[in-house]
């Protein structure tokens, strides 16, 4: 690809040892009790490390901004999230930051965070931003949010890949899909979203990248199946990144249902795994498509059933997953907890760490890196 360039890298092998954890996490829909991996399966065999980029001081956005009458207002360049009839109320604490806006636009990047559960902000290993993200925000914008070099975001920009002088790019802060909002509600959303990115293609575009972890996982997947279904868009390739993506299994979110999936690394003790959906049939148009899921599985919150998605081939799920590669789909098991995921630079312990960050940010750009 031109302006690509060829940073550093090194192969990154993860240790073999097994590693018991004690400790019991209930599953939902009853008692379970959890099998013993046999051993480290499904495992990152390969991946390579990928060197920081810089940090970068960004403006994030709401999509809808109260005026100094206290009315709500579109924010111009996001009128798609008010047209596509979300309340306003909901689409006020939306918050995306441009990271690039070029006139040339050969590539669209847009990265999401996950749900923000609490009055505070939240870390995101994808976007960059620290949990303070937020303390700057007013009725109108965030000033001054600081994304971290370590990101996905940040590392993908140094790389050139996807040259920032012709790549648009924008982070969403707080996406608001919050997972308990209605079906109905949820779709509107999307289709702002999904609207709003339409609005960013130019004539010279080739190249659509998401990525999200968490609820943001889930978002993006929603949004990819919206820009695959458009064959106004075949001439472009997309790429989704999920980390730990969770949709609403009783909604049928993303196709998901009742069925647990466990997960074959699941530390000894717990009882991870993923709602199974058959993403076959979610994504009938596969052309030009490529996504790569990683999913631990650990329940969000205990005894809440909110968990990750895991595909699966055949008829029916198996009881206990592995890893898949059907060429347009790509999905690996990881034994971390939900945040570790999301946040591998902040979440695990120092000795975690760098086997983390190898089979979550670097797993993504290995894998990425073998397309651009």
């Amino acid at each position: 690809m031109p302006g690509r360039t060829n940073l550093p890298r090194t192969p990154l092998l993860p240790a073999s040892l097994i590693w018991l954890l004690a400790g019991a996490l209930l599953g939902c829909g009853g008692p379970e009790l959890p099998e013993s991996p046999a051993g480290d399966r499904g495992l990152q065999s390969f991946a390579l490390t990928y060197a920081n980029g810089s940090a970068r001081t960004v403006t994030s956005r709401r999509v809808v901004y109260k005026d100094t009458s206290g009315n709500y207002q579109a924010a111009p360049g996001f009128e798609a999230f008010r047209a596509a009839g979300a309340p306003d109320g909901d689409l006020y604490p939306i918050r995306i930051a441009e990271v690039d806006a070029p006139p040339l636009r050969n590539a669209l990047v847009v990265m999401s965070a996950g749900q923000k559960v609490s009055s505070s902000g939240h870390t995101s290993g994808l976007t960059g931003q620290a949990s303070d993200w937020d303390a700057s925000c007013g009725d109108v914008s965030c000033p001054n949010v600081t994304l971290d070099g370590r990101s996905l975001a940040m590392k993908l920009r140094a790389l050139g890949w996807l040259p920032p002088a012709t790549t648009w790019m924008a982070v969403v802060n707080d996406n608001n899909f919050d997972h308990l909002f209605d079906s109905d509600k949820k779709q509107r959303m999307v289709d702002g979203f999904v609207h709003w990115l339409e609005g960013q293609l130019r004539a010279e575009t080739r190249t659509i990248y998401l990525a999200g972890s968490s609820r943001g996982g889930c978002l993006v997947m929603r949004m990819a199946q919206a820009l695959r279904n458009n064959p106004n868009l075949d001439g472009i390739d997309l790429y989704v990144s999920s980390f730990d993506g969770v949709c609403k299994y009783s909604q049928g979110e993303l196709g998901t249902f009742g069925e647990k999936i466990n997960n074959p690394v699941r530390p000894w003790g717990t009882s991870y795994g993923g709602w199974a959906t058959n993403l076959s049939a979610q994504f009938p148009r596969q052309g030009r498509l490529r996504i790569f899921h990683i999913v631990g599985g650990e329940e969000v919150a205990p005894l809440t059933g909110i968990r990750a998605f895991s595909a699966y081939s055949g008829s029916t799920p198996p009881s206990t997953g592995t890893d898949l590669n059907w060429g347009w789909y790509k999905q690996n098991w990881v034994r971390w907890k939900h945040k570790e995921i999301g946040n591998p630079y902040t979440e695990p312990s120092s000795s975690d760490q760098p086997r983390v960050i190898a089979e979550t940010l670097d797993a993504q750009l290995t894998w990425l890196d073998s397309y651009l």
